[in-house]
């Protein structure tokens, strides 16, 4: 169902009743699932099983996806008993955690790698956790690849393995690298793809890059080779041929702790690279770009933000500081300025919009100052590409702070996410940002600080509007011009905010998802919508409904009884606001004339309507009904012979047309001898058992022919 809401409702009244304070931080946060505490051990419930006491236990640092659907997706993580290999889905619709795949708390962390390139629904990938990387394919799979956990042997280290997750089969595939750990580098010919190629074990590196040709990419991060040491990160491309299933080294230096060459800000150029570094986010952008953020190394963290080109092979520093450790710029709240970007940080998470109406948005929450000094931010950022300016949205530039919870699913100007850093983000098709898990400000890393709470950041679009040429169009009805008593409706787009003017004659119906129209006076409507978030799409329109009062439906019907020697009826229209016209003989329609006549060839009743209809269909009808009559006819014998011979013994009336209402017959003195009302009965000559005698006698008949009343007399002869 596709919500909608008017000026009037109470959700809209909630959404913007503080709407000072919720400016001032460009929307509101609401806690929607998980505790306040840290070190929480979750809830795994039934496998496959949606409930809503089931949680993933506190995390951070694991791998997480969306899917195609729009559902969020995690895995592993560094949790309160260790490292996890666990894989869990939220349902955005149901606010539900489901436990889909992978063994509970620690159990069998090494994994089940199964057959290389074989699918299997007992597969698994082992546990682990700082960083690794992950991607959702074109086709809808989710792939993994590296972090620090354990291998095969149950060896922890850093890994180097590829993984893809089919959703649809619930099974894992290992796809290539070794199940060991800390495997050196391969990097082959630059540009030249080869099955001997491999980035190494990596960590550090997180959320993937993938091309429109379906090629999985990563960048940099924490060289796992020489894992003990969070000092040797990297700054190389990578491609992976799904396909091929094989690596090509891209971009960057073979060699560890590369300073990089930042170029001329906005300059593409083929000498341009990052320096090299880990925990930094990245993203992919609608123009088929790739973009890293932040990031740094044991000491130092970074600001800045740069563009791949993929088609070029070519760099571009576009935002932030070229020095490490720098303060950034905190102006005003919703205030965009260019010379505005966040401090530098390392594991903060960033996610792009999903939405098609938006500019280039990307969200970049929280994080840690450095691997040094673990001091953790809350503060939310937008950036936008298409003005190359960030937006500091919520939060504040201090770090350590712990948050404030507030009710469950209420958003509300008070409530606030804590401080943390690794945490999993997400964004929902109503441009809303989710964020789960992650490590609270504690000094050191450990299962102390880890948290399992699911937060959702509803935007508020008077703090900025990312619209692409405001794509929300709403579409007046079709049919403006009504009968009374009839409706008219148009479609409300999904997640419209409509303020109708007036109101009068207006229902939404949310079955069908329309605006329902049905005004019993002709009614001007001016009906504005906008969309929540980021990206609100805007549109008014105005449109006039008609209602044309029915016509009246009248005629005469002449004659309304004769007798069937003249067999025409004439039907003369008398009426009003109509245009055209229908007359019914019986129900068959026989003309469209205004006026008519019509001949009959039975006697009987004969019923005639006019259906009578306006410039605009709407319609009235109207029925009368005649009467064609046979005349009516009587005889009475003057003669009858009751002897038995059974011929002529009864004398009786022969009649058409008429309802008998009295039948008698006297003698010659007026004594009463017989009568009936049964006009099928008759006199056989006797008069109270006897046979009368021959003679004169007398009758009087009392008759009803089409409504009048007759009479009729005479005489009978008596004969034997």
């Amino acid at each position: 169902m596709k919500p909608v809401v008017y000026s009037f409702q109470l959700a809209l009244l909630l959404l913007f009743f503080n709407h000072s304070a919720l400016h001032a931080q460009g929307g509101m946060w609401a806690q929607m699932h998980g505790s306040a505490g840290t070190g929480a051990l979750g809830w795994y419930g039934t496998k496959g099983v949606p409930d809503p006491l089931n949680t993933p236990s506190g995390k951070y640092q694991g791998a997480y996806w969306t899917d195609l659907q729009g559902n969020f997706w995690l895995f592993g993580g560094f949790c309160p008993f260790g490292y996890s290999n666990d894989l869990w889905k939220y349902d955005v619709a149901t606010l539900r955690w489901i436990w889909i795949n992978g063994p509970q708390w620690t159990n069998d962390q090494n994994g089940e790698f199964g057959t290389q390139g074989v699918p299997s629904p007992n597969n698994y990938p082992s546990a682990r956790t700082f960083g690794p990387n992950c991607w959702t394919d074109n086709n809808g799979d989710l792939w993994l690849f590296g972090g620090y956990g354990y291998d095969v042997n149950y060896t922890a280290g850093s890994l180097s393995d590829l993984w893809r997750y089919n959703i649809a089969t619930n099974s894992w595939t290992w796809m290539s690298g070794p199940n060991t750990v800390n495997q050196a580098p391969v990097f082959g010919t630059i540009g030249v793809a080869s099955a001997a190629n491999t980035p190494g074990s990596r960590q550090e590196c997180k959320s993937g890059w993938v091309d429109d040709q379906n090629n999985l990419w990563l960048f940099g991060g924490l060289d796992g080779a020489t894992a003990a040491t969070t000092t040797n990160v990297r700054n190389d491309v990578w491609k992976y041929n799904i396909a091929t299933n094989m690596w090509t080294w891209m971009k960057g230096s073979q060699a560890l702790n590369n300073g990089g060459s930042y170029g001329t800000k906005g300059v593409e150029a083929a000498t341009n690279n990052p320096p090299s570094r880990l925990s930094f986010t990245k993203w992919k952008g609608k123009d088929g770009n790739f973009y890293v953020f932040a990031g740094g190394n044991s000491s130092t963290a970074r600001n800045d933000v740069w563009r791949y080109n993929p088609f070029t092979n070519n760099w571009t520093r576009i935002s932030g500081s070229n020095t490490v450790n720098n303060a950034g710029t905190y102006n005003t709240q919703c205030n965009p300025q260019p010379t505005e970007y966040p401090k530098a940080r390392i594991e903060n998470q960033t996610v792009a919009t999903t939405t098609k109406n938006c500019t280039e948005i990307f969200w970049s929450f929280g994080g840690l100052k450095s691997l040094a000094n673990a001091e953790s931010f809350y503060d939310l950022w937008l950036y936008n590409l298409s003005t190359n300016k960030w937006t500091w949205v919520s939060g504040t530039q201090n770090t350590n702070y712990v948050g404030n919870y507030g009710p469950l699913y209420i958003p509300s100007p008070t409530n606030m996410i804590g401080s943390r850093g690794g945490v999993f983000i997400w964004t929902d098709t109503a441009n809303n940002l989710w964020v789960f898990g992650g490590i609270t400000y504690d000094s050191t890393i450990s299962a102390l600080g880890l948290k399992n709470d699911l937060w959702k950041f509803v935007p508020d679009s008077s703090c900025f509007d990312y619209s692409l040429n405001s794509v929300l169009t709403l579409v007046p009805p079709t049919d403006t011009v009504l009968c009374p008593g009839d409706t008219t409706g148009m479609n409300v787009p999904d997640l419209a905010i409509l303020d109708i003017q007036p109101m009068s004659g207006v229902k939404y119906n949310s079955d069908s998802s329309r605006l329902i129209f049905s005004p019993t006076t002709t009614t001007t409507y001016t009906i504005t919508g906008h969309e929540s978030g980021i990206c609100p799409g805007r549109d008014t329109i105005t449109f006039t409904i008609l209602v044309v009062p029915y016509p009246k439906a009248e005629f005469t019907l002449s004659p309304t009884e004769s007798f069937l020697s003249d067999p025409k009826f004439i039907l003369t229209n008398t009426s009003q606001l109509a245009a055209t016209y229908q007359w019914v003989y019986q129900g068959v329609p026989f003309s469209t004339n205004f006026n008519e006549t019509y001949d009959v060839t039975d006697s009987g009743l004969h019923c005639f309507t006019l259906i009578a209809y306006n410039s605009e269909g709407c319609s009235d009808s109207v029925t009368h009904c005649g009467t064609k009559l046979i005349p009516d006819k009587i005889f009475i014998p003057n003669a009858f012979s009751p002897n038995g011979d059974h011929e002529n013994d009864i004398v009786k009336i022969i009649a058409n047309n008429i309802t008998l209402k009295k039948f008698s017959i006297y003698n010659r003195w007026g004594e009463l001898v017989f009568k009936t009302t049964d006009i099928n009965k008759g006199w056989d000559g006797k008069f109270k058992g006897s046979d009368c005698e021959i003679g004169t006698y007398y009758y009087y008949i009392e008759y009803e022919a089409y409504k009048v009343k007759k009479t009729a007399q005479g005489d009978i002869s008596l004969i034997r």
